[in-house]
C-alpha cells in the first residue's frame, strides 16, 4: 500500500519518504517516464479507460476510491486531459504552454467553511510539451523544469487578477474567450471573470460536474452576480492572502493528469482540509531539484538546472 499521512503538506523529510515508495512502485511497472507513458497511454476521445488502468497496473499507484469509480463515461479520469485540449468555462490567465482556469464542480470545496474558496484556480498545461500523472511520482529533467514553471506561471496569474489587469493583456485563450462571448477586451480580468460565472444557467450549475461557488458562512452564490463580484474583489486586492500552490496525491486524486491548484489564505495559515488533502508543490519541487542535483553528482545524465537553488518554502502552521 502506499504511504499517506495526514498534514503531509509542507513536510520535506515526510514528503521525501512517500516520493521514494512512489518511485519504487513506478519502477516495478516499467512505465518509461510518465510524459513517455502519457503520450502512448492516455486517450483523448471519451472512452471508457476501465481495462487500461487494469493492464496498466495504475490501481497499485491511484488508490483512491474516487479515480476507480470514474473510469467510464464522457466525465472519467481522463476528463481534465481533454478539456486541456478545449476553451476552459472559466479561463483567466494563459501563455504558450499553460493556461490557469477557475474550476467547476464546488471550487475551494476542501477549504471548507472559508472566505477564500472563489479563489481557487488550477494550471494546467495546454500545449504538448512534458506532461505528469502525479508529481510525486518520478520525474525527468524536463519534467521537474515544467513543475517549476508551471509554479511561477501560476504566480503571474494571480498577479494579473490582483492587478486586474485587462482581458487583453491575460493571454491568447482569454482573449478569445471574450471574443466569443461578445465580451471587449478592455474589461478587467476580475470582471470578466466574474462574466464567466455568471453566465452559467441553472440547468449548468445543477449538472455534472456542475458549479456551486459557497463563501464563508456555506451560503451558494453562484446565482448572484453581485455577490460574486464582491467576493472576488475582495479576495483578489486582501494583502494579508498569500497564494498555496498545492497538488494532490496518489491516494486523493480523481483525475489522471498532474494540476496544480492555488488559493489564497492568511499568511502562515493552512486549513485542515488542505493539509489532509494537499502537498505543497514548492516543496516537492525543491525535492525534485535535490534530485536533479544528486543525478549530476553521480555522473548521470540530469544537469543542474538554474533553479536548484530555489529558496525554501514558508512554513505553515495548520488550522
Amino acid at each position: 500500500m502506499m504511504p499517506h499521512s495526514i498534514q503531509t503538506f509542507g513536510d520535506s523529510a515526510e514528503i521525501k519518504t512517500q516520493m521514494s515508495a512512489y518511485k519504487v512502485a513506478w519502477d516495478n511497472l516499467n512505465l518509461g517516464s510518465q510524459s513517455e507513458f502519457y503520450e502512448k497511454t492516455i486517450p483523448k476521445e471519451k472512452v471508457d479507460f476501465t481495462e487500461t488502468f487494469a493492464t496498466t497496473q495504475l490501481g497499485s499507484l491511484f488508490t483512491s476510491d474516487k479515480v476507480v469509480t470514474e473510469m467510464r463515461g464522457p466525465y472519467n479520469c481522463n476528463m481534465l486531459y481533454r478539456q486541456t485540449k478545449v476553451m476552459p468555462d472559466v479561463v483567466v490567465y494563459n501563455d504558450d504552454h499553460y493556461v490557469a482556469l477557475h474550476p467547476l464542480g464546488e471550487p475551494g470545496r476542501d477549504l471548507g467553511s472559508h472566505g477564500s474558496r472563489a479563489s481557487h484556480l488550477m494550471v494546467v498545461p495546454w500545449e504538448d510539451g512534458a506532461i505528469t500523472l502525479n508529481e510525486m511520482f518520478p520525474s525527468t529533467e524536463a519534467e521537474v523544469n515544467d513543475l517549476d514553471a508551471r509554479n511561477a506561471f501560476l504566480e503571474d496569474a494571480y498577479a494579473a487578477l490582483r492587478n486586474n489587469c485587462p482581458v487583453s493583456e491575460c493571454g491568447s485563450k482569454v482573449v478569445a474567450r471574450a471574443a466569443a462571448m461578445g465580451i471587449k477586451v478592455s474589461l478587467p480580468i476580475r470582471d470578466f471573470m466574474v462574466d464567466q460565472i455568471a453566465s452559467f444557467t441553472p440547468e449548468f450549475r445543477a449538472a455534472t460536474p456542475g458549479y456551486v461557488l459557497k463563501n464563508a458562512a456555506d451560503e451558494d452564490i453562484a446565482h448572484d452576480k453581485g455577490l460574486i463580484q464582491m467576493t472576488i474583489d475582495a479576495l483578489f486586492t486582501d494583502p494579508t492572502l498569500t497564494i498555496v500552490k498545492c497538488i494532490q496525491g496518489p491516494e486523493n486524486i480523481s483525475q489522471l493528469m498532474s494540476h496544480i491548484h492555488g488559493f489564497l489564505l492568511p499568511k502562515d495559515r493552512i486549513p485542515q482540509g488542505i493539509a489532509d488533502n494537499y502537498i505543497c508543490s514548492e516543496s516537492i519541487l525543491i525535492q525534485k531539484q535535490v534530485i536533479v542535483a544528486d543525478s549530476m553528482n553521480d555522473g548521470c545524465e540530469l544537469v543542474r538546472t538554474d533553479s536548484i537553488a530555489a529558496p525554501l518554502v514558508r512554513q505553515m502552521a495548520v488550522h
